[in-house]
């Protein structure tokens, strides 16, 4: 029997709010002494009263209105009834039965789009934390309240590698948004799958495993490859899962670990929350927000291919960092400037930048994925905390495209400007990195390189005209990379 897997995610966003779903209560856990930022709605005290949270609303709008969702025109919150420890109150205040957007969706590729079912707001629970011993557990109620944004999809993903894939499109697009940090590691974003198994071509939905707390995207992508293994050995036994079972995770054993019989939604006792009024969204004007949407993932990963002729593989790694793509299209956008003020040929100022737009293009790719990247992770810095700016980065991209620095100079250059916030020149300056374009200081080297080297001067006289490069590669070594290229082949030639 061939199978296929249905998969489904739940993914719980938490919101960049300054303050908590329903109270005053700063809008930190990470970094905070522990129970520190907590108030007595946070505990749901007798005698409080909730307030919702503005900002949280429009956020979430935000992302309906991305997502191409219906916006309901009312919304209200629910009770969602059950026991936990990391629950003070004893019940969660969530949306049920009126969501805040439904019917959404997120294209995965020109060819692929993914149904999201629907996109509520909820208040986050404090963080368990257990002891090495597992003797103790401590509770954390600084999270308590924190409000979330889950979003939950229609059961469309085909294979583990989709369901990934979505996760990475729903992480740009909330950070493009500027609604969440969405890492999953620091538990910013957490997802839950239910995947179930069904023969090929049948229509019919079985019975599912949820596996909750995904706090990484490898840990979905495995999880769901096990539960893929483990079901289609029940199903080939004759013994297909019979009811929804909730599982975690176990990442050093790469295993499903069966919790409970997933709840169904009459254990919740979901009610109307009493202490919260209907939430009146035709007070938001949807077409405002709408239209000072930020261009979207998708959209500019496109453009950097047709405007800027990027490919689409540096266009992804060039827009998956918000900041970065910005910084790419201000250091095109000054360098464009830059060759309109010196170019002296007739002609638009367009034309003048499309006889020139492929080799700078092809130096900025270059130089940002290969060399500037490989900086921000060598140093371990973040493209937000970058000391070097558009302008500067154009600076120096001109240098190379004059031929002012060789490939090896310009790598030690741009480290410097790095590390020190300086522009090209007084990197230059302060590293003592001059090009060397001296001709008779360069003879000195080059005749001494011939002189070291006679094999390889006999094979180029023999026809081997590569060697010269062999030849070329020793003296930019012995000047550190500091010779003028152009001028070091045309003496070497000379000379043979």
């Amino acid at each position: 029997m061939e199978l296929e897997p249905i998969i489904g995610l739940e993914i719980h966003l938490q919101l960049k709010t300054k303050s908590k779903m329903f109270c005053d209560c700063q809008n930190e856990w990470l970094d905070a002494s522990p129970n520190v930022n907590i108030c007595p709605i946070c505990f749901g005290h007798p005698g409080v009263l909730p307030v919702i949270n503005r900002g949280a609303v429009e956020m979430a709008l935000n992302l309906g209105l991305a997502l191409e969702g219906d916006v309901a025109q009312y919304s209200k919150f629910d009770r969602k009834n059950y026991f936990y420890p990391d629950l003070p109150k004893g019940y969660q205040i969530s949306q049920y039965a009126i969501p805040i957007v439904k019917k959404a969706k997120l294209k995965l590729n020109e060819d692929r789009t993914i149904r999201i079912n629907r996109i509520h707001l909820e208040e986050d629970t404090a963080k368990l934390i257990h002891t090495p011993d597992y003797k103790w557990s401590l509770l954390d109620y600084n999270r308590a309240g924190i409000p979330l944004l889950e979003v939950v999809t229609e059961p469309d993903f085909k294979s583990p590698e989709e369901a990934k894939l979505f996760l990475r499109e729903l992480q740009l697009l909330a950070r493009y948004l500027n609604i969440s940090w969405a890492d999953m590691e620091k538990g910013q974003m957490r997802c839950d799958t239910n995947i179930s198994l069904r023969p090929k071509g049948d229509k019919k939905l079985y019975p599912k495993a949820e596996i909750k707390n995904l706090n990484s995207f490898r840990a979905v992508e495995e999880s769901l490859r096990y539960e893929i293994k483990r079901q289609s050995k029940l199903w080939e036994a004759g013994n297909p899962p019979s009811g929804d079972v909730t599982f975690g995770w176990d990442e050093k054993k790469k295993i499903t670990i069966e919790q409970r019989t997933k709840e169904g939604e009459m254990d919740y006792r979901y009610f109307p929350e009493p202490d919260l009024p209907p939430l009146l969204l035709t007070a938001f004007n949807l077409n405002a927000i709408k239209k000072d949407l930020t261009e979207l993932p998708m959209a500019k990963r496109g453009r950097f291919m047709k405007s800027f002729g990027f490919s689409e593989i540096e266009a992804r790694i060039l827009t998956d960092d918000i900041i970065l793509a910005h910084f790419t299209e201000k250091t095109l956008s000054e360098l464009k400037a830059w060759l309109i003020s010196i170019e002296e040929v007739e002609g638009s100022e367009q034309k003048i930048w499309e006889k020139h737009k492929e080799k700078f293009v092809k130096l900025v790719g270059s130089w940002l994925i290969n060399r500037l990247m490989h900086l921000m992770d060598k140093y371990k810095t973040a493209s937000f905390e970058l000391k070097i700016t558009p302008e500067n980065f154009a600076e120096f991209i001109i240098l190379l495209y004059k031929g002012n620095v060789s490939s090896t100079l310009g790598q030690q250059i741009l480290e410097k400007m790095f590390l020190e916030g300086l522009d090209a020149d007084e990197a230059i300056k302060r590293g003592s990195m001059n090009q060397i374009d001296d001709q008779k200081q360069l003879e000195k080297i080059i005749d001494k390189i011939i002189k070291n080297n006679p094999k390889v001067v006999a094979d180029y006289k023999k026809g081997k005209t590569n060697a010269i490069a062999f030849l070329v590669g020793l003296i930019m070594r012995e000047t550190k990379g500091r010779a003028k290229v152009e001028l070091v082949k045309e003496i070497l030639e000379e000379k043979l």
